[in-house]
């Protein structure tokens, strides 16, 4: 789970989100990253099918959400290193994840490795974040 500081933060500088979005944000917020798939997720926003979320999370501007997941967990455990020293081994673990998946899965959406995320700390990793969903965003709305 974030710390209310993230959570608060995303709010903020994520202002467009419809509230459908921002509900799918802050699900993963809260759960790590975890809302199961797009087909299952679908019909508890009211939707009829995965292809309507996609469409409805890239018209906010916001990437799949399968990246959107990575990129939550991935904040929230950055956030959760810097608060306690834990390693991302350790905080995989604890999710019941498996550590090389994640160091991977974190390389893979955010393009760097997790001790540069570490180093970079998370405010900025956050607008590292916000960029994307910017650019993310902009190439949408030029489609």
């Amino acid at each position: 789970m974030c710390a209310p500081w993230l959570v608060r933060q995303l709010h903020l500088q994520l202002p467009r989100l419809t509230f459908r979005s921002q509900a799918v944000l802050d699900g993963l917020l809260l759960t790590g990253g975890s809302l199961g798939t797009a087909e299952t997720l679908a019909p508890l926003l009211g939707l009829n099918n995965r292809f309507q979320l996609a469409r409805l999370l890239r018209k906010n501007g916001l990437p799949p959400l399968h990246e959107l997941a990575v990129w939550t967990r991935s904040l929230a455990w950055l956030q959760q290193s810097e608060l306690t020293g834990c390693s991302l081994c350790h905080l995989a673990f604890r999710s019941k994840r498996d550590p090389s998946a994640c160091y991977r899965e974190i390389k893979r959406v955010t393009g760097r490795h997790w001790s540069e995320l570490r180093d970079l700390g998370t405010s900025r990793v956050l607008v590292l974040f916000l960029r994307h969903c910017n650019a993310f965003g902009s190439n949408v709305n030029s489609h």
